[in-house]
């Protein structure tokens, strides 16, 4: 807060420091309305170069120390049943590349965060996929049975941890973390490391002592888990429908996945859809998954998609939102028309709250309170809007839509019509540790 008009070229310039350096985030910048109407002569010569901001606090250490480096190395050769856990500061400290090298050498599993997906191709041989409460069978298993836990640029959420006094029992911690408030703050860890996640892995990359180990029995074990419930997530998406002949979430996002390539830009809302999304979409290309995480704020994928394809105007973008979320920020459709933005809109209607949906079903005897929807004419909107809008309620249908969208100079709708009772499953209930994990609903 700037308490004179000759303070306010500094504060914007303190906290674009901050916005862009460490973690980075959004900063508020409060300048008093007295301050607003002053006049300054101030003649401000500021240079980038030369910048040193007084922040107390504000502590920012991007180089890790030897002698934490070595106490992991140490860890590391020791281990004999590791995993990756890959959080957003790898894709934020662009840092992906040098992931995959080092996992490869140690020869390790990568499990990602939700915010994570993206640093890496999802069907890298050493990809486990998600891990947490929407999790593959795969990376939660592995992360239960570990003896070390290599967590890079992540706050161990409890999304990810499930019971945290039951998460990591018997497993040492290395935490990688720009921000050294989230470290030690969930988790113990047992060797801490504040530092930039791709200056830290260049350093562990190049360490002499860091030997790879074949890890036979660790990666056989991984290989059953993958196969627990292969097969029925395979026959859903097979099948395109429930049981009502009503379409499959699942099998519309394998289909864009195939027909994408994994190479564009998926912005998901928040919900069921959101989740399906992040297990069953092929990601392929770095930092090209945008969707709100702790904050849960339905109704961000339209003002976040508009927000990408301003910024990566060459990318194909797809905005992808459920029924409950869409309507909350749909006045967006005005930017969208006005500025002429080219985003491929996807919308899931189920006609329900579909994730608190699924919550009622598996542990409220499916009393359905509050999560019904009466919806509107959704293309009567796209069409107020002037965007090319159409309705798909058959699986024959799906594919040709999705392309339709996809080489449509300009904004484009699809509407699919979902069916209420789909489950995305695994599912770590709320409270329960990580090895509680629902896999089917007979469990």
């Amino acid at each position: 807060m700037p308490l004179s008009a000759d303070k306010i070229e500094e504060t914007i310039h303190e906290a674009l420091y901050i916005a862009t350096t460490g973690r980075g985030g959004p900063v508020v910048v409060d300048i008093p309305k007295d301050v607003q109407i002053q006049q300054t002569d101030d003649d401000y010569d500021f240079r980038p170069e030369n910048y040193e901001p007084d922040l107390p606090g504000f502590y920012y250490s991007p180089v890790p120390d030897r002698e934490s480096i070595m106490k992991a190395v140490g860890l590391i050769n020791r281990s004999e049943r590791p995993i990756i856990l890959c959080g957003h500061g790898v894709i934020s400290g662009n840092a992906g590349d040098i992931l995959g090298k080092f996992a490869e050498k140690a020869n390790i599993p990568i499990g990602f965060t939700l915010h994570g997906l993206s640093a890496l191709p999802i069907d890298h041989p050493l990809s486990l996929g998600m891990v947490g409460m929407h999790g593959t069978v795969e990376a939660n298993r592995t992360m239960t049975q570990a003896d070390l836990i290599i967590a890079l640029g992540m706050r161990f959420d409890d999304r990810v941890t499930g019971k945290l006094d039951e998460y990591g029992i018997h497993a040492n911690v290395i935490h990688v973390e720009i921000d050294p408030s989230e470290i030690d703050k969930n988790v113990p860890t047992n060797v801490a490391i504040n530092a930039d996640t791709k200056e830290a892995l260049k350093v562990l990359m190049k360490d002499p002592e860091l030997v790879s180990k074949p890890r036979r029995h660790w990666f056989e074990q991984i290989d059953q888990y993958r196969t627990e419930i292969a097969e029925e997530m395979q026959a859903e998406i097979d099948a395109g429908t429930g049981k009502k002949g009503q379409l499959l979430m699942k099998s519309i996002v394998k289909k864009l996945s195939d027909i994408t390539e994994g190479k564009d830009i998926i912005v998901g809302d928040v919900g069921q859809h959101q989740m399906i999304l992040a297990r069953f979409y092929n990601f392929q290309t770095p930092n090209s998954w945008f969707t709100s995480g702790g904050a849960g704020t339905m109704g961000c994928a339209l003002p976040m998609a508009v927000g990408v394809k301003l910024v990566r105007p060459r990318e194909r973008v797809w905005s992808i939102s459920g029924d409950g979320g869409f309507q909350m920020n749909i006045q967006e459709l005005g930017a969208i028309m006005e500025h002429e933005v080219d985003i491929k809109i996807l919308l899931f209607n189920n006609g329900y709250l579909g994730m608190v949906r699924q919550w009622q079903t598996l542990f409220f005897d499916g009393r359905y309170a509050g999560t019904p929807l009466k919806n509107p004419d959704f293309g009567a909107i796209a069409g107020a809007y002037g965007i090319p809008y159409q309705k798909v309620e058959k699986i024959e249908g799906v594919e040709d839509a999705l392309r339709t969208a996809a080489e449509h100079k300009g904004a484009y709708m699809v509407e699919f019509l979902c069916d209420p009772s789909e489950i995305v499953l695994p599912m770590v209930p709320a409270g329960a540790g990580t090895g509680e994990m629902i896999t089917s609903i007979k469990s």
